[in-house]
Order: structure tokens, then C-alpha cells, then sequence
């Protein structure tokens, strides 16, 4: 029966390519036509209204970005319509794919094992449920707070909806503490993020001046400098957009996870300019006591193993004080520290790092590392 379905199912999709060919002839040229009239009729209202001074010049430039864009999209769909090979090369594809599939799926697929239809996907759908349900009473709870809910709280509902690929929610959450006195560089990042994403990578205006704050609260915020190195790129200035990234690069002493992005974004612009790729800078291994290190110490005694680890944790400590921004370096002195029993000083090292993976995302090694190490010793992370 199964077969059969899919036969039937099979005929019925290659009569609707099929049908359309030799019953109507689909004026594609005058709605494309149409369409762009009233994009350029848009583009000119927006310099008439700019002219007046209902909206702000960067405005108008954005907003002006974004109609192009849509240009450039219709432009490209009328394109591949006039590459089309005709009517005889869509028949004999319409009809090629499904026996095609059905050869290839007798030949490498499963056809012997049972399908599993959704409804019996109980732990996925349940999964799905209790997540769904959180995210439903944390929102519940954060817009029945007469104070408005915790910063903390909407700006987790935020990153939660990011990750479950629902941008203009998150989008949504942020508002309600971006503008709040201790929103960070790290929030407005987050909403300018969930700004473009939901807007299908295009900077809006929102998304610009949401940018513009990030970096005036944490000019080293990487976040906020990538998304002003796409806004740059797309005004047309993608050699300022590339420097932007290198540069950012640059400033680091020590790898970072967001570098292999920056480098690779960095070289796509820079082969639209003609420019030879960028190669990944070269940083040297932190220093401090590694797990080679601890595991020498084994054969000493315990008062020699604690003098040996203490005097290379103390000499990373001291180093660290010059390099406040190398990450690895803190959970290295955290691991050491909580060797020596020192709890007080992991935890001390711990809030360190916690401004140094603010910006990673919740589910990054690093960031959970941090997050459960203050948990454990003293909860500052709540």
C-alpha cells in the first residue's frame, strides 16, 4: 500500500509541473516590471522624506539598502527565468526525479526498516513540550513582574528563543532591557543580532543604532564590531568592513573563538576586492601550569606537589594581572587552584573570566565551565 501511496503521490506532483506548461502562459515580465516601479517609487519617497526631514539621513540609507536588495533579488529571479532550457527539459525532469529516487532508494536506502512516525517520537516530543512550556512561564513571570522581570530572565528568554531559530521574538525579549542602566555592550549585541537575523541578515535601523550603543558601551565588545563590519558592508564600504575585522583581530594577544569567523568573513569581502586571503594569526600557547604539570608532581609528596603548584599558579596569577583578557589563562589558574583546595581564589579567578565569555554562546565549553565553577563556589553567577 505504501508503494502504491507513493506511486499516486509521485503522478500527482508531475502533473502539477506539467499542467501549467500547456494550459496558461504566466506573465512573470509584468509583475517583475511592476514590481520594481514600486521599488523605485519607494526609493524616491524615501529621498523626499528625508529632504523633509521625516526621517533621519542613516535611516534613509538603510532603509534604501534594504529596497535595493529586494532589487537585486527580483532582478536575479528574472535572471533564472530567462535561463530556463524550456518546457521539453522541465517534462523530462518532472518525470526523471521520481524514478530516479525510487531506483536510488532501493539501491542505498532502508526500505525494509519501519518508518516512525512522528506521534511515536514520544521523547522528541516531549523534549519539545517541556522546553516550549518553560519558555512560556519564564515569559508568564517576566510580564507579570511589576518591576517589569529581571534583566537576567529576559535576556536568558532572549538567547533561548535565538537558539530555537525564532529571532524577531528574541528580538521581542530584548526590548524590555536594552534600555535599561545596566543593560551591557553584551544585550545590545544580542538584540542587534536578533534584529538582522530576523530581517534575513539586512541591518535595519533599529539594528544600526542597536550596534552603535554596543560599541559605545565595550568598543572590544567582537560581537558589536562584526555586526558594524556587516552594516559597513553593506552601505558599500567593504573595504572598511574587512579592515574592521582585521583590525579587531589584531588586538587580541590570544585566541579567541570568534577569530576563525572574523577571518573567514574578512576574506570573502576581501576576494569580491581582488585581495590575496588573510592567513590566521599565530599565538603562543598560555603559559601556567598545565595538566603535564600537575601529573609531574605526582611522585612528590604532598607538601612538595602544593609548594610546586602554588609557585606556578602564583607566578600565572601575577602574569594574568597584565593580561586580563586572556580566557584560557583564568580557567587554567581556576583548575590549579581548585588542585590546591583554594576555593575562594578559583572562584575569584572564575569572575575573571565571566566577562571574557559573555558574548559565546550559552551552550560554548568555556562559558559553561565558568557558569558551573560559580555556581559551585559561590553562586555569583545567579
Amino acid at each position: 500500500m505504501i508503494w502504491v501511496l507513493a506511486a499516486m503521490m509521485a503522478l500527482a506532483t508531475v502533473l502539477a509541473l506539467i499542467w501549467p506548461l500547456g494550459n496558461r502562459k504566466v506573465d512573470g515580465d509584468g509583475r517583475q516590471a511592476k514590481a520594481l516601479a514600486i521599488y523605485e517609487d519607494q526609493l524616491s519617497e524615501l529621498d523626499r522624506d528625508a529632504e523633509r526631514g521625516l526621517i533621519t539621513t542613516e535611516e534613509a540609507r538603510a532603509a534604501g539598502v534594504e529596497i535595493k536588495r529586494r532589487m537585486l533579488a527580483l532582478a536575479g529571479q528574472e535572471d533564472r527565468a530567462r535561463q530556463s532550457t524550456g518546457k521539453r527539459a522541465i517534462v523530462a525532469t518532472a518525470l526523471a526525479v521520481p524514478l530516479a529516487a525510487a531506483a536510488l532508494y532501493t539501491q542505498i536506502g532502508s526500505p525494509d526498516i519501519p518508518a516512525m512516525p512522528f506521534a511515536e517520537r514520544g521523547e522528541e516530543q516531549q523534549d519539545a513540550r517541556e522546553l516550549q512550556a518553560l519558555i512560556t512561564e519564564l515569559r508568564s513571570r517576566l510580564e507579570a513582574d511589576p518591576d517589569g522581570g529581571e534583566t537576567r530572565g529576559w535576556v536568558l528568554l532572549g538567547s533561548t528563543l535565538m537558539n530555537m531559530g525564532r529571532p524577531a521574538q528574541a528580538a521581542k525579549a530584548f526590548t524590555h532591557v536594552v534600555e535599561r542602566p545596566d543593560a551591557t555592550s553584551a544585550t545590545w549585541s544580542q538584540y542587534a543580532e536578533a534584529l538582522i537575523s530576523a530581517e534575513s541578515g539586512v541591518v535595519t535601523p533599529r539594528a544600526s543604532n542597536a550596534i552603535a550603543r554596543a560599541m559605545e558601551l565595550d568598543a572590544a565588545n567582537p560581537a558589536a564590531s562584526y555586526y558594524r563590519a556587516i552594516e559597513l558592508d553593506q552601505e558599500g564600504n567593504t573595504a572598511g568592513a574587512r579592515v574592521l575585522l582585521l583590525e579587531r583581530i589584531a588586538q587580541e594577544s590570544q585566541f579567541a573563538p570568534w577569530m576563525p569567523t572574523f577571518l573567514a568573513t574578512a576574506n570573502q569581502m576581501g576576494e569580491r576586492l581582488g585581495f590575496d586571503p588573510v592567513e590566521p594569526p599565530e599565538f603562543e600557547a598560555p603559559s601556567g601550569p598545565s595538566q603535564e604539570d600537575v601529573a609531574a608532581a605526582a611522585d612528590m609528596t604532598p607538601e612538595e606537589r602544593a609548594d610546586f603548584i602554588r609557585s606556578m599558579v602564583d607566578g600565572l596569577e601575577a602574569r594574568l594581572q597584565d593580561e586580563p583578557d586572556n580566557l584560557e589563562g583564568w580557567l587554567q589558574l581556576a583548575r590549579a587552584l581548585v588542585v590546591l583546595g583554594e576555593e575562594d581564589r578559583a572562584f575569584a579567578a572564575l569572575q575573571s573570566a565571566e566577562p571574557l565569555v559573555a558574548d559565546l554562546a550559552p551552550d560554548d565549553p568555556q562559558r559553561r565551565l565558568v557558569e558551573e565553577g560559580l555556581k559551585r563556589f559561590g553562586g555569583a553567577s545567579e
